[in-house]
């Protein structure tokens, strides 16, 4: 999965990732607000902005279109862009090209749902269109247009890739001696940043889905707690090594790892880029299959098992850390 890209690739990739993440977002945000708002005179003063189940649920002056329009199509394309933008300088990966992707698809819908929800409430207007058919056409939009953003923008993806493996790892232990080995990961300051946006936004958007007394409102209060509560288990683990072998913990009791000596086939110690590899900060798993408690960005120890699966955890001397696993591994082989 790691490759070797120039500084060149690199320039390219974040070039198409600001073109098709942010640019033509934009662009269709302007278009659907330009037509929003010349059909203002041709609206009622009070248009449909909320249908469920049963017909239409929510009411509101058409200006509401133009605002959340507004808002929605400039901050979505910003949120998933700047980020990248700011901490992805000297490596790129799968996920970037994914997030401008998501944020063209995302704009291509909204454009269309929020353009057509207005179209089809015009007085003069005399076609069949439905709310049916204007979500067909908005989720047809982000699944063909989001394709389309995929597939323009170039496969890079960079890597520091592998510091040292197993074989280069020794430990000198007198006979009859064990090691061990704590230390603890933490969250680093992007990481927490980007977390801290990401609960902030969905914050602001309970409590206005609050004061718009939408029935969903509870629903995504619960979803914002539960938010919360993943965050305080993610934030730091704490790992130790020894002859028993690899535990991961979070500080607040799980989630948990325990990987015993006898079920680790290799140990190395790697460098890692959460954004380019595993999309993220947080416990992830990469494109590849990797698996682990990805907190920053640097060194990580990571263990292949016996079966196959590996698991990263991103820690400070990490080459410590992986010796005296080294060793706790030849220890159960003697």
């Amino acid at each position: 999965m790691n490759a070797v890209a120039s500084t060149q690739d690199i320039r390219r990739a974040r070039r198409s990732f600001l073109l098709v993440g942010l640019v033509v977002p934009v662009v269709l945000a302007a278009i659907a607000v330009a037509f929003i708002v010349a059909w203002l005179p041709d609206l009622p003063e009070t248009i449909v902005t909320h249908w469920g189940p049963e017909g239409p649920n929510g009411y509101a002056s058409p200006a509401l279109f133009v605002w959340v329009q507004a808002v929605l199509g400039l901050g979505l394309p910003l949120l998933l862009t700047l980020p990248i933008l700011a901490l992805m300088k000297n490596s790129w990966g799968v996920t970037c090209r994914l997030l401008a992707a998501i944020s063209l698809g995302t704009a291509a819908l909204l454009s269309v749902m929020f353009v057509g929800s207005v179209a089809m409430q015009r007085e003069s207007n005399s076609s069949a269109l439905g709310i049916g058919t204007v979500l067909a056409l908005g989720f047809g939009a982000l699944v063909v247009i989001g394709l389309i953003g995929w597939f323009v923008q170039p496969n890079v993806t960079t890597s520091a890739g592998q510091v040292s493996d197993e074989a280069s790892l020794h430990l000198r232990l007198a006979p009859g001696e064990k090691a061990a080995w704590f230390g603890a990961a933490a969250m680093g300051r992007p990481g927490i940043i980007g977390l801290a946006v990401s609960v902030l936004v969905l914050c602001a958007t309970t409590v206005w889905v609050f004061v718009l007394g939408d029935s969903s409102a509870w629903i995504l209060a619960i979803v914002t707690l539960l938010l919360i509560a993943l965050i305080a288990m993610t934030l730091v683990f704490r790992v130790r090594v020894n002859a028993a072998g690899l535990r991961v913990r979070s500080v607040v009791g799980w989630p948990r790892w325990d990987i015993a000596a006898s079920e680790i086939a290799d140990v190395k110690v790697v460098q890692v880029n959460p954004m380019a590899e595993f999309g993220g900060w947080g416990l992830r798993i990469a494109v590849d299959g990797r698996m682990g408690v990805v907190l920053r960005t640097g060194e990580a120890l990571q263990v292949t098992r016996t079966t196959g699966r590996v698991f990263v955890v991103t820690i400070d001397d990490a080459r410590t850390a992986a010796s005296v696993l080294s060793s706790a591994m030849k220890g159960t082989d003697s």
